[in-house]
């Protein structure tokens, strides 16, 4: 009897245990779903709205899981970070200061998004630029991460997509741009002379006006005989420079079997006013084999020219001593 008991009781503590590691793996399961995020568009919105004016910001947000959640939203202001990739820096933290021009103040109230599974609504979104603004450029975040139905805390940048909204009051604004690097570069590294490997084109921008430009134009490299070996467009991702920021573009140079010396010949516009910067820089690039075969070929150079130059000074030397002892 004893034993039986024993045995009734290990199967319940085992029946329960296996169900507890089910409820576990299956919350487990729901919480991995929801935090995959969404899928949401566009990535990028590019505004230009008047003092006193608004726009509808349409933004398509999709759940992608096979679970039902709530897409929680968030307004962030960004500023430009201190790296030259672009990317931006969302301010966070409500007890930072915002910037001059407050995004935030820009954007209409948004509700959350009921999502079902698989499910994909568009959402509208006013913003309105005040009477009295301020001109220049206006930079935020509009962002969703999964969340419980009236839940109205901070979400963090953990698990949440969103886009970025670059919005331009019209005025009295400067746009200027500066080159302030123009380089083939390897690994990183700016080089002006390569014996083997990949070679890229790195070009540095630094904005110095108050509003945000994207630089457009066309970037050629030329052989020693002026032939265009290759050539792109540049920024065809029209990617924007914030102001008080630099940023670096890094396209790879598509051309093959490289000897010599090539030129980068660089004309690029930016802004309304159509602003153009030109500039040029050159590299060598030697392969090995090519570069050793030189070294090789100015060895055998010198030691033909020494050989001649000796057996010169040998005849001289041969006709002078014949004369001495005629003498």
């Amino acid at each position: 009897m004893k034993r039986l008991i024993k045995s009734a009781l290990v199967a319940l503590t085992l029946g329960v245990t296996v169900g507890s590691l089910s409820l576990g793996f299956a919350v487990a399961q729901q919480k991995q779903d929801v935090a995959n995020g969404f899928q949401i568009s566009p990535v990028r919105s590019d505004l230009t709205i008047d003092k006193g004016k608004s726009l509808d910001l349409t933004i398509s947000i999709q759940n992608p899981t096979s679970v039902a959640t709530v897409a929680v939203p968030v307004v962030n202001d960004f500023v430009a970070s201190d790296k030259e990739d672009g990317e931006p820096r969302l301010i966070l933290d409500e007890k930072t200061p915002p910037p001059k021009n407050d995004f935030k103040k820009l954007v209409g109230s948004i509700d959350q998004v009921q999502l079902g599974p698989k499910e994909k609504k568009d959402i509208t979104v006013k913003i309105s630029v005040p009477d009295d603004a301020n001109a220049g450029g206006y930079y935020g975040a509009i962002r969703f991460a999964p969340g419980v139905a009236g839940q109205t805390s901070t979400v963090g940048l953990t698990a949440s997509v969103g886009t970025i909204v670059l919005v331009r009051v019209p005025g009295n604004l400067t746009e200027k741009l500066d080159l302030i690097q123009l380089s083939a570069e390897q690994n990183n590294k700016a080089k002006s002379f390569f014996t083997s490997g990949d070679v890229s084109i790195l070009t540095r921008l630094k904005n110095s006006g108050d509003i945000h430009v994207q630089p457009f134009g066309k970037v050629q490299v030329k052989n020693t005989f002026g032939r265009v070996v290759y050539q792109y467009e540049f920024n065809k991702e029209t990617n924007s420079i914030l102001p008080d920021s630099t940023r670096r573009f890094d396209d790879a140079l598509n051309a093959k079997h490289l000897v010599g010396r090539y030129t980068i010949e660089s004309n690029l516009g930016y802004g309304q006013g159509g602003a153009l910067i030109t500039a040029k820089t050159a590299f060598w690039y030697i392969p090995s084999v090519v570069l050793y075969g030189l070294l090789l070929l100015i060895v055998i150079v010198v030691a033909l020219v020494y050989w001649v130059i000796r057996k010169a000074n040998r005849r001289r030397q041969h006709k002078h001593d014949v004369n001495k002892q005629k003498a």
